[in-house]
């Protein structure tokens, strides 16, 4: 027997009405979470109470977690259980990065790094710095496109800061500290690429007594 048309372009707009919901939910996800941990130990990462980044190591910087835009806590859980949260508000189209450094005792410091440079003018490149290596005492220096002598970043530039976002020509950046008063490279970025429009924010971190760095595009 067969089926009627009636029936037949009830069950296409039926499917197609599907397919939209379906399109509509995933647009709901267009915004992201990423976590830096400085602690110092490794951390299970939660959102909303459930494990979105199982065992994000020393020094790392997770990829983006997608989410929901709104409201969201971040959970950060140690090896014997001690649960950090943090509130954050999610933005569509955004990453809102989280960082996790050593607070007092067994409990551990979260705070927002927040995007104080979200527009780049066509033509121009950006990068800020963020120091989260306490153990060493060093010296922040870069060179820009536009200009290959090394300069100072910021000075001082306190263990905990984050630089003012910095502009040049797009190409190439290079980040690097030496000890204190100048000298040979304790640790550099190498040549960091940015292209025309884009940004990047640089994280200092230190695993285990070893100063690296993390390059994080925006």
């Amino acid at each position: 027997m067969s089926i009627p048309r009636i029936a037949l372009l009830a069950l296409a707009v039926a499917f197609a009405s599907a397919c939209s919901d379906s399109v509509t939910a995933s647009d709901d996800h267009s915004s992201s979470i990423r976590v830096i941990n400085a602690s110092g130990v490794p951390l299970d990462v939660l959102v909303d109470g459930a494990v979105a980044i199982p065992t994000l190591g020393v020094a790392a910087v997770s990829a983006p977690t997608s989410v929901a835009a709104g409201a969201h806590v971040v959970g950060l859980r140690t090896a014997g259980g001690t649960i950090t949260s943090l509130s954050v508000q999610s933005v569509t189209n955004q990453t809102t990065t989280t960082v996790v450094s050593p607070g007092t005792g067994s409990s551990l410091a979260v705070s927002v790094l927040a995007d104080t440079g979200s527009i780049v003018p066509a033509g121009k490149s950006k990068l800020r710095v963020t120091h989260l290596a306490g153990t060493s005492a060093v010296e922040f220096w870069r060179t820009q496109p536009d200009f290959q002598t090394p300069v100072h970043i910021m000075t001082p530039f306190p263990y905990g800061a984050t630089s003012p976002y910095l502009q040049s020509d797009p190409g190439a950046w290079e980040v690097f500290v030496t000890p204190p008063g100048g000298g040979s490279k304790l640790a550099t970025t190498g040549a960091i690429t940015v292209p025309s429009g884009e940004k990047r924010t640089v994280v200092l971190l230190d695993s285990l007594g070893v100063l690296k760095f993390r390059v994080i595009a925006e």
